[in-house]
């Protein structure tokens, strides 16, 4: 998987978002734990398919972490 070298420069990083803003596309950066980082890395041999897939796996397990927050404080304040 190719990253984007980390600068801490202003301009590179409005640079960045200009390009990003002509492509149509957004910078989104998510926490993950070792096995999903170790997932999505195995996905990157499977061609962008599997990397699909493995980030969408992250960010259902993601959704279903917040929903069940959500319903743990729902159950909380009755």
């Amino acid at each position: 998987m190719s990253t984007m070298p980390a600068s801490r420069s202003s301009a590179a990083r409005m640079t960045r978002h200009r390009e990003r803003r002509r492509r149509g596309t957004r910078c989104v950066m998510l926490d993950v734990n070792q096995g999903e980082l170790d997932a999505l890395v195995e996905d990157e041999r499977g061609g962008g398919a599997a990397i699909k897939k493995g980030i969408e796996a992250v960010l259902s397990d993601i959704e279903l972490d917040l929903q069940s927050e959500t319903a743990e404080r729902s159950r909380a304040r009755v």
